[in-house]
């Protein structure tokens, strides 16, 4: 298996656990703080590129609180990868800071979670993306993948390239999205944000941010059985610990990116 995998941190931000993790008081346990790293993720099968999700430009609107750190068609350039040279995109959702790039990758099949497309596109066909974390201008890269006939949509687990798996377990959104990918050292699950912090992993503590709080609490014993099944390490998608856990990249790159496999 030659799949190398790399996470990207284009921002940051620190958040309070009585905050991030929903009814953080019933666990009885001490507020704190934590690092929010915001991060998109590279896998490369030789010359083949592929991303999962892409960021978001910062300071084009405050959100959150984020702060940028490596806007993404800097990242690129440092890591060396032309944006037309891009083959796929798995968008884990279609929030805001996972797919706020997606227009720069011009000639990538978009995979998505059919019922994240629905959802969304039924929203914003409604009038009612007012206070979510999505807006027209996200949407308009799907639409036009869709248009173009790039547009992958799943409803079930699915090997969109060899080595690479999708599920959708919702929950954070409708169609939230899962990506299993198999490395030499046993595999790897990029959570996203079915869970962005370890305690989520460990605890199966759900997210503050949810479409369907019990299909979030299923997603995450999901995550844990299929890491028990497949012997894949589970990387959580917002967690600043992770890089303390992974080897910087090589060379210049090692400015922006964690070697994860």
């Amino acid at each position: 298996m030659s799949l190398s995998v790399w996470s990207v941190k284009y921002g940051e931000r620190v958040v309070r656990k009585n905050d991030v993790f929903h009814d953080y008081a019933q666990y009885g346990l001490p507020d704190g703080d934590l690092d929010m790293d915001y991060n998109f993720w590279v896998v490369r099968d030789g010359e083949r590129i592929i991303l999962v999700d892409t960021g978001y430009d910062i300071p084009k609107k405050d959100w959150l609180g984020e702060i940028s750190v490596t806007p993404t068609p800097d990242a690129l350039e440092i890591l060396e990868i032309d944006p037309a040279d891009v083959s796929m995109v798995i968008t884990s959702h279609y929030h805001y800071d996972h797919i706020g790039y997606l227009g720069l990758f011009p000639n990538a099949r978009v995979v998505s979670a059919r019922r994240e497309r629905d959802y969304w596109f039924g929203k914003e066909a409604a009038g009612g993306l007012e206070g979510e974390f999505s807006t027209v201008d996200d949407l308009a890269p799907v639409h036009r993948a869709e248009e173009e006939g790039r547009l992958v949509l799943i409803d079930a687990e699915t090997e969109v390239y060899p080595g690479i798996h999708v599920y959708p377990i919702g929950g954070h959104c409708p169609g939230e999205l899962l990506t299993r990918i198999d490395t030499d050292n046993g595999g790897l699950i990029l959570t996203v944000d079915a869970a962005h912090f370890y305690e989520q992993i460990e605890h199966e503590w759900p997210f503050f941010a949810f479409t369907d709080l019990e299909e979030m609490k299923a997603g995450l014993s999901f995550i844990n059985r299929l890491a028990a099944e497949t012997g894949a390490t589970i990387v959580p998608g917002h967690d600043g610990r992770t890089r303390q856990r992974y080897p910087a990249a090589p060379g210049a790159a090692g400015r922006v990116a964690t070697v994860l496999a």
